[in-house]
């Protein structure tokens, strides 16, 4: 049997899985299968500075180090009994790789709306922020669908290069999964200071091209029209590509806290996953899915210490940060609707604040306040 390791995607939880690999002295051979052009590459930059005026180098993550294999294709399903990954590779031939064991980290997708067009923009890969680049560079008001993280980092970026941007979002507030909906005023005061204008509670019944454009019409009859439109709705696990291997569950890519991947059946052999392509069920049978860039980090170190035998390091707290309107906002721990906030310290003249959140556990919200979150991020 081949002791191949096998890992499908170069996400950023795949480097972190490299990078524990090797620091921790394993020096087998590893491949890692992507079609992407650019990767790897970071893909935080990709709604912020990226987006205005970056390029490759920007983003690019060097893995001249970390001694992996990369194919350039697309994995199109397993073989579980073979232990082999079906591959078409960039140029269209189908090639089988054997593996002694497999990583499946291929990250997320978009979620497109039943009635978007087909040509709608997203942003997931570097080419995308690329067609948005050229769509935005000239349009004088950009629409996003979608209040979430990306989609308030690129009404801030569109609005600091000078652009008008609106935010559509049937949520009562942007952020409201990240925040469990604290803050709603705050960021939005925020966003419309620097530009953004932001239209909540929006029941959108239609989407459509227009001479200038695009409108999007809402259920109460009101319509936001604008040059360029932008679906950042949110994103699902890229699965579709395992469907009929028997490694899904209910349509869902599951692992236990180990990250191997699990079904009715058990754990499959020597078939792990990690990052946000991944849903967790722990020893109660909870599932949770985290889809943060510190997260997927966290999934391939951990695993990475797991192959090699090594001890774990102490697991971190749940971490998510973005940037809204010039202002960097970090979350610690896990928030929930019923937390009561209290500000634990301020300082107006640098726009600092760092919130306690309390319920039946704790967690804090920073607004420009990296050395106060690092200091709870390394439990001092």
């Amino acid at each position: 049997m081949t002791e191949q390791l096998v890992v499908v995607g170069a996400s950023v939880a795949t480097t972190a899985f490299l990078e524990r690999m090797r620091e921790l002295g394993d020096r087998r051979s590893i491949i890692v299968v992507d079609g992407d052009p650019d990767a790897p590459y970071d893909r935080p930059p990709l709604s912020k500075h990226f987006l205005v005026e970056g390029d490759a180098e920007d983003i690019a993550v060097d893995w001249s180090d970390l001694d992996a294999t990369l194919v350039r294709g697309w994995a199109t399903g397993v073989d579980v009994e073979a232990r082999m990954l079906l591959v078409r590779e960039a140029g269209g031939e189908e090639l089988r790789l054997p593996y002694g064991q497999l990583v499946i980290a291929t990250g997320a997708s978009p979620i497109r709306l039943p009635i978007e067009p087909a040509d709608t923009l997203a942003l997931r890969s570097a080419e995308d922020a690329r067609r948005l680049r050229a769509g935005t560079g000239d349009a004088e008001r950009t629409v996003i669908i979608g209040a979430g993280a990306i989609g308030v980092e690129l009404a801030s970026s569109l609005a600091a290069r000078g652009g008008q941007a609106v935010l559509v979002d049937r949520a009562q507030g942007p952020l409201e999964r990240l925040l469990a909906g604290h803050l709603a005023n705050e960021v939005t005061q925020w966003l419309e200071d620097a530009g953004v204008e932001c239209v909540w509670g929006a029941d959108i019944a239609a989407i459509t091209r227009t001479d200038a454009g695009w409108r999007v019409d809402m259920g109460d009859g009101s319509q936001v029209a604008g040059d360029v439109l932008v679906s950042a709705v949110g994103a699902r696990p890229a699965v579709g590509w395992l469907a009929g291997t028997g490694l899904l569950t209910d349509g869902m890519l599951l692992a236990d806290e180990d990250g191997r991947v699990v079904t009715a059946e058990g754990a499959v052999p020597d078939v792990y996953a990690i990052g946000d392509v991944v849903s967790r069920r722990d020893a109660g049978g909870s599932t949770t899915r985290t889809e943060s860039w510190a997260a997927a980090r966290q999934h391939g170190a951990r695993l990475a210490e797991d192959l090699c035998g090594a001890d774990r390091e102490q697991e971190p707290r749940p971490y998510f940060w973005t940037e809204v309107a010039g202002r960097k906002l970090q979350v610690v721990g896990s928030l929930d609707p019923a937390m009561t906030l209290q500000v634990e310290f301020e300082n107006p003249e640098r726009g600092t604040v760092l919130y306690r959140a309390e319920d039946d556990s704790t967690a804090w919200i920073g607004i420009n306040a990296q050395p106060r979150i690092a200091r709870l991020l390394m439990g001092v």
